[in-house]
C-alpha cells in the first residue's frame, strides 16, 4: 500500500536534458551546473512521520521510543518529493514559470532575455542569454540553500 501521491517525485528525463543542451547551443549561451548539498534535508515534512531509533543513536533509557522527523531523511520514501516541492516553490516564488510539458524545467523571461533551470534530483543545470540572470540565480540559490557551484557544464549524465 504505497501512496504514490506522497512518494513519487518528478525527475528530468534524459530527452529533456538533451533538448536543453540543444537549445542552449542554438541560442549560444553557456550552461552551468550546481549541486545542492544535502538536498533531501531541505524538504519540509507536513505530516507526522516516526522512525525507530537508528543504530548508534539509541536511547538506552528509552529503548522503545521512536523519533518524530522534522525533516526528510535520505531513504525516506517522501524525501525526494518533499525536496522537489521545496525547490519548485522557491523558484515559483522568484517569478520562474514551470515548464508546461517538462515539470522539472523552470523558465524566467525578462524583456528579450531568458534563463532556463533544469532540476535533476539535487543537480541543477542553468543557463541564460544574459550573464546577470545567471548571477542573480546563483545569488538567490545561495541565500536559500547550501550548494556547490560546479562551474561550466562539460559533462552531465553521460552527455
Amino acid at each position: 500500500m504505497i501512496d504514490y501521491n506522497e512518494t513519487f517525485a518528478l525527475v528530468a528525463r534524459l530527452e529533456a536534458v538533451r533538448l536543453l543542451l540543444a537549445f542552449a547551443s542554438m541560442k549560444g549561451f553557456m550552461l552551468f551546473q550546481m549541486d545542492v548539498k544535502s538536498a533531501f534535508l531541505n524538504g519540509i515534512v507536513n505530516e507526522e512521520i516516526f522512525v525507530s531509533q537508528p543504530p548508534g543513536f539509541e536511547d538506552h533509557l528509552h529503548p522503545n521510543h521512536v523519533f518524530k522527523l522534522k525533516k526528510p531523511l535520505y531513504g525516506l520514501k517522501q524525501a525526494s518529493r518533499k525536496w522537489y516541492e521545496r525547490i519548485s516553490s522557491f523558484l515559483l516564488s522568484h517569478q520562474y514559470e514551470r515548464g508546461k510539458i517538462d515539470k522539472t524545467l523552470f523558465i524566467k523571461k525578462s524583456d528579450s532575455t531568458i534563463i532556463l533551470v533544469q532540476i535533476y534530483v539535487d543537480d541543477i543545470i542553468f543557463g541564460s542569454s544574459n550573464d546577470q540572470l545567471c548571477k542573480d540565480f546563483v545569488k538567490a540559490m545561495q541565500g536559500e540553500f547550501e550548494k556547490s557551484m560546479m562551474g561550466e557544464l562539460f559533462f552531465f549524465l553521460g552527455l
